[in-house]
């Protein structure tokens, strides 16, 4: 989001609606092209970004706020996953139809609402003009040296938590597409990780990922980075209500496990720390539930099963979202 030369239209955007929600000491009001920032002593940078494309990762209709609430959303629970404290964002835009300015005026003041709430204060970036809309954040996050969670610690006998709740996030996205309504709206529309019970997390959490491909799909990520298999009961993965609606069967429970877009935290951690993770969650408000246990992979199958309430295996022909 660097300002090139004078009184075009870039500058006059990044001038009115960006600038006022930059770090003044670190980004100088996003009138230099680069940022300069010094992590805390004894700390490391966390780095993470997400892309959104129009028609892709949100309709193409999608109001401004909504546009803002996925981009942050998305960005924050990668740092909710590593346990890192947010410091600073880099935004990059590429304005197509039908972002006019009128939505980039609303775009930029619930973002700015947003960082603020983070205490995320914006870097820069880059804008430019493209055919089809998509913007981008890169964010920023600290923590103490050597304490990032990663998704390949897990260990055989770990049990295997969720945050939150499963599938609201694809029966949002249903809602969103049919121009309907329900409770799991909110929940696409403006995703809202546990950043600080994420941070919680450091020592306790062996594992960790946030859930944004779909639960079975990110739990293989897990199992494949630790070389590790899980055992997962289905009975036990919280659904809304109206997911538990929806959940009628075998195809729609996959629906569920399987469309993403939840942001929230999949870890594993010892059982012994089980009644401490309870009082953490309870403390930060967050529904915390355990949904199985890490086990040996057979054969190199570093995957998670599903079980019903009889041990029985459910297969699930969708894993999660696919990129490509």
């Amino acid at each position: 989001m660097t300002a090139p030369r004078k009184n075009n239209r870039e500058f006059h955007l990044i001038e009115k609606l960006f600038a006022p929600h930059a770090d003044a000491k670190t980004a100088g009001h996003l009138r230099d092209d680069a940022a300069s920032y010094t992590p805390t002593p004894g700390h490391d940078l966390v780095i993470s970004t997400d892309m959104l494309v129009s028609g892709v990762h949100f309709p193409a209709h999608a109001a401004a706020d909504v546009v803002a609430a996925r981009l942050v959303g998305s960005n924050i629970s990668d740092l909710a996953a590593k346990s890192a404290k947010p410091v600073g964002c880099l935004l990059n835009l590429a304005i197509g139809a039908p972002w006019d300015e009128a939505f980039l005026t609303d775009f930029a003041a619930h973002l700015g609402t947003l960082l603020a709430a983070y205490e995320m204060p914006l870097w820069g970036g880059d804008t430019v003009q493209s055919q089809q809309a998509s913007v981008s954040l890169s964010v920023y996050g600290e923590l103490p040296s050597g304490t990032m969670i990663t998704r390949a610690g897990a260990q055989i006998g770990d049990d295997v938590y969720v945050t939150g709740v499963i599938g609201d996030g694809f029966l949002g996205l249903q809602h969103a597409l049919a121009g309907t309504k329900g409770d799991s709206l909110a929940a696409y529309h403006a995703p809202r990780p546990p950043l600080l019970f994420g941070q919680k997390l450091r020592g306790l959490a062996h594992s960790c990922l946030d859930i944004s491909d779909g639960l079975a799909a990110d739990l293989d990520h897990l199992c494949t980075a630790s070389l590790k298999a899980m055992r997962v009961t289905l009975a036990d993965i919280p659904l809304s209500p109206e997911g538990q609606a929806y959940a009628d069967g075998p195809e729609t429970l996959a629906d569920l496990l399987s469309g993403g877009d939840d942001y929230q935290l999949a870890f594993t951690a010892a059982p012994d720390d089980s009644a401490q993770l309870a009082e953490l969650a309870a403390a930060n408000d967050v529904r915390l539930s355990k949904i199985g246990t890490v086990q040996p992979p057979v054969e190199g199958d570093y995957r998670a099963e599903f079980v019903d309430r009889l041990g029985q295996i459910i297969t699930l022909h969708r894993r999660g979202y696919q990129h490509f």
